[in-house]
């Protein structure tokens, strides 16, 4: 049987976060700065440091995101 399990994506942690898919993968690939208001809400979803969301360089960003995306993935049986 296959499993409906489904790992977390860059849509859902920028909904849980409150901010727009298109703003988190703006901040991930370092064209845009993360405010301290969603850097707050991002630690809270992720667990990332609020520092590294607003002073990380985009490849420390996308490095944790990748991170914690693979955590839940095998939290999820992946």
């Amino acid at each position: 049987m296959n499993s409906t399990k489904k790992r977390i994506t860059q849509k859902e942690i920028a909904h849980s976060a409150n901010i727009s898919p298109d703003f988190l993968s703006h901040i991930i690939r370092g064209r845009r700065r993360c405010p301290r208001d969603a850097a707050l809400r991002l630690e809270k979803v992720t667990g990332i440091s609020k520092v590294v969301w607003v002073w990380g360089t985009p490849e420390e960003i996308r490095s944790a995101v990748h991170e914690y995306k693979h955590q839940q993935g095998q939290q999820n049986g992946y």
